[in-house]
């Protein structure tokens, strides 16, 4: 079942350290836990994944860009890994990423006129630019295009050719993009193109969310884009970022039962609830 894009808030841009992995040294644990932010971010319809420096000495500018590659590996369609990224120690553990089965990863090459997929551009011609579809047969675009990029098409014609446009749908959940600062988390907001307008941080000694639910709910409801912040295994939001930046600090975890909310189980327990607050 896919679901649709938020009815009313139009992006959702989440917010995890570099410090994120600090914790963690081998590899495979590493590829899993950026796997769940991954597969976290897809379930609950996130736009943006933002990495920022949190300046701790377990965050890193490598972490975050092995953070990057993981995150974008799994966004990228079955069948246009192999030709997007090449065989690097980073990767070699995706077999254990939980797949993202979002409607931009179709399970078949079968395709029909006014179908919607992911394309890597592969070289430009007379007529256009050639574009990898992955329905067993090349495509053409009629836009002179970059070449080596992944792209979003609308299939405008079947036939001896396959001719398709630019072209996103707005109807259903596509995908999410990856955003790496070197920048702190307030200058990191700041920084976007599409500035959020309301900014929610996360932290276990911010009040219970219960406490506010209505509010939280009516604004975010009147919101267009909403970041979330999340703190890592040595820097929590208040170390990072004065509250008086945040519209709301909430703790989206009361009564925790461990000693301590790993940054994967926030994002997992905080996006479910926002899911709630917008159905």
């Amino acid at each position: 079942m896919f679901f649709n894009k938020f009815s009313i808030m139009e992006k959702l841009s989440i917010f995890v350290p570099n410090s994120f992995l600090a914790e963690s040294k081998d590899s495979k644990i590493r590829t899993y836990k950026v796997g769940l932010i991954g597969r976290y971010a897809a379930l609950f319809r996130a736009n943006n994944i933002v990495i920022y420096n949190d300046n701790s000495d377990g965050g890193s500018r490598d972490d975050a860009l092995y953070m990057k590659t993981i995150l974008e590996y799994m966004d990228t369609p079955q069948y246009l890994r192999k030709q997007v990224f090449p065989i690097t120690p980073e990767l070699k553990n995706v077999g254990i990423l939980p797949p993202l089965r979002t409607p931009h990863h179709p399970a078949t090459d079968e395709a029909n006129v006014g179908d919607f997929r992911k394309g890597l551009t592969t070289k430009r011609v007379r007529k256009g630019t050639i574009v990898d579809i992955g329905v067993g047969r090349l495509a053409l675009c009629k836009e002179k295009l970059s070449v080596n990029k992944v792209l979003s098409f609308r299939i405008e014609k079947l036939g001896k050719e396959i001719l398709i446009e630019p072209d996103e749908p707005d109807s259903v959940y596509w995908g999410y993009d990856v955003i790496t600062s070197d920048s702190n988390l307030y200058d990191s907001i700041t920084m976007m193109k599409n500035k959020p307008d309301l900014v929610i941080g996360t932290s276990k000694y911010a009040p219970n969310i219960n406490s506010i639910l209505d509010e939280v709910q009516t604004s975010i409801q009147q919101a267009n884009h909403v970041a979330i912040l999340f703190g890592g295994p040595y820097s929590g939001i208040n170390s990072l970022i004065n509250e008086r930046k945040l519209d709301y600090e909430v703790n989206t975890v009361p009564k925790q039962g461990t000693e301590t909310v790993r940054t994967e189980e926030a994002v997992a327990s905080t996006l479910a609830i926002l899911n709630i607050l917008l159905n």
